[in-house]
């Protein structure tokens, strides 16, 4: 007897010292998804696709001047597999030297690049650059020739498009474009001649750009104040008063500064509420709305605030006609400290997100459409599985059996008489089409039913003779006792619902009426492609789901682990 003890004891600890770090493991990998979803939702887009892969996103560079280069965009020069050592010995320099030729040529051939600062370390990162860009296109028959041909095929392998790449993603330069002035009727003008003045010496004057899609390249650098002001007085064609928003095109230098603009005129100020963050190399415009309510689409104009002086209070609110017009625009940038730089950094996926879509409006049609969908599901299923479980009337056999079978039809089957239904009593385009047709499910009464069929009739008829209705038994008596079955409904009703992207995407057509899944999904096209801000919403996405899980989890568990039950 004492040796079966033993010999069980011995059998147990190797199961749990087996067993343990295998079930450790296995959740590891079911979480590894998740991980990368947290991980990925604050990266930018290089650091998505970043070959070898990033776990963790980079903390953004200390930046005090700017034009500068950044490092550590591509990895260093490797060896080809095919080629012997002493030959790469050999021929690395002359590769080098070849490769940094074409880019030099190419950068004297186009004038918005010809201002470039060629450092060693920008020299470096172009070679690695290019050289990253080629290498798995050259054929590997390329390697066996004689040196001459090896360096004449990397030549002829680079081409322009391949050097601007390059070039955008290490050298970073704040730029401005052309000034836009919009009215409150939406009409727009351009300011073309603009020449900004500096109040610092650590500024580079803005000079003229050659460059169709800047006019002016900016160089600042953080010296002796962490805020460096540009202004410029221009005369507009719109009154003050009338100025809806002021567009200026602007392409950041990835530093996470603060770029703020500000409008004066006589006694009268316009400052923005927030500043525009610089987290990006893209050209992009930027709208500073004056007057006038945006609109769910224009989550990412910057609202400006009027500041209005005691002396211009007893003024009249038009200004008098010959400075009406003259506008007086001051581009602030600032430093933040590093913790904020880096809090900008992170968040930069959620706040382009605002910007992009109408996320607020998305999630409030999710939170709607889920909980309808789920509270009407749980006041239908219940009643039906009370029916089926306590009511004797004829035909219950099969019409319970007909119900069952529809759990295996398809719902690719059926959507196209679904939705010549939903067009024939006028619900496309509704909510109520997403809603009303999936109150009921087969799944949800067969889950009811089996549990209600377990509540003793003896205590139903009770109630029933101390005179409590029928309605009465079901709310009284039914449903707090089926708690865990309604908790089990209740999770898997919200969550498809809330995951649903098929039905939705062909009943509505408004774009305020999306719902989440929708949403997220418009935010990769052809022309925008940014897989961050993506994670980042799925990620939003899911906090309902934990929150409704984490609230009813007890009832969740009890409600799978009591619902097999024989009758």
């Amino acid at each position: 007897m004492d040796r079966n003890n033993k010999h069980k004891k011995i059998q147990r600890k190797i199961a749990i010292s087996i067993g343990y770090p295998l079930l450790l493991a296995a959740a590891f990998c079911t979480m590894v998804p998740l991980l990368w979803l947290i991980s990925s939702s604050f990266k930018t887009a290089n650091e998505v696709f970043a070959v070898p892969i990033k776990w963790f996103p980079k903390l953004p560079p200390r930046i005090t001047s700017s034009p500068y280069v950044l490092t550590d965009q591509y990895p260093d020069i490797k060896k080809p597999t095919l080629i012997n050592k002493d030959v790469w010995d050999t021929i690395q320099a002359e590769l080098k030297s070849a490769i940094w030729n074409k880019v030099q040529e190419h950068i004297s051939s186009k004038p918005h690049l010809v201002t470039t600062v060629l450092t060693n370390e920008f020299q470096t990162e172009m070679t690695q650059g290019v050289w990253q860009q080629h290498i798995a296109t050259l054929p590997t028959e390329v390697w066996n020739k004689p040196t001459e041909i090896i360096i004449q095929t990397v030549e002829n392998a680079i081409i322009p498009e391949t050097i601007e790449t390059v070039w955008k993603n290490i050298y970073k330069q704040v730029t401005i474009g052309t000034i836009e002035i919009e009215d409150m009727d939406f009409n727009s003008g351009q300011i073309e001649s603009v020449k900004w003045v500096s109040d610092s010496a650590t500024i580079t004057p803005i000079q003229d750009n050659t460059d169709t899609s800047t006019i002016a390249g900016l160089s600042y650098n953080f010296q002796d104040s962490n805020q460096i002001n540009l202004t410029v007085t221009v005369q507009s064609s719109i009154p003050i008063y009338r100025i809806r928003s002021i567009v200026l095109p602007v392409r950041g230098d990835a530093s996470y500064h603060h770029l703020s603009l500000s409008v004066s005129t006589n006694d009268t100020t316009y400052q923005p509420e927030f500043p525009y963050v610089l987290d990006t190399a893209i050209e992009k415009d930027t709208m500073w709305r004056l007057h006038g309510i945006p609109g769910e689409l224009e989550a990412s104009q910057i609202t400006m605030q009027q500041l209005v002086s005691k002396q211009d209070l007893t003024k009249s609110i038009v200004p008098p006609p010959d400075q009406e017009n003259k506008l007086v625009l001051t581009l602030t940038i600032h430093r933040p400290p590093y913790l904020s730089i880096v809090w900008n950094k992170l968040t930069s996926n959620y706040r382009k997100l605002w910007q992009a879509v109408p996320f607020n409006r998305y999630f409030i049609n999710s939170v709607f459409i889920a909980t309808a969908s789920t509270l009407l599901a749980l006041f239908f299923c219940s009643l039906a599985g009370y029916a089926f479980a306590k009511y004797q009337f004829r035909g219950k056999t099969i019409l319970f059996g007909i119900m069952l079978a529809s759990m295996m039809v398809p719902f690719q089957v059926l959507l196209v008489p679904l939705f010549g239904l939903m067009y024939d009593i006028g619900w496309l385009n509704s909510y109520n089409a997403i809603i009303f047709p999936f109150s009921v499910g087969a799944f949800g009464v067969f889950l009811m039913r089996q549990f209600i069929v377990t509540i003793p009739s003896e205590l139903l008829d009770a109630a029933r003779i101390d005179g409590c209705s029928e309605f009465g038994i079901y709310y009284r008596i039914v449903l707090p006792i089926i708690k865990p079955a309604l908790g089990a409904l209740t999770i898997y009703t919200f969550l498809s619902s809330w995951n649903g992207y098929l039905w939705p995407l062909i009943v509505l057509r408004d774009e305020a009426k999306y719902t989440l899944p929708i949403g997220l999904a418009n935010l990769i096209g052809i022309y925008r492609q940014d897989y961050g801000m993506l994670m980042a919403g799925t990620l939003l996405s899911l906090l309902p789901i934990v929150i409704l899980f984490l609230a009813m989890q007890r009832e969740f568990v009890q409600g799978i682990t009591l619902g097999s039950v024989k009758e």
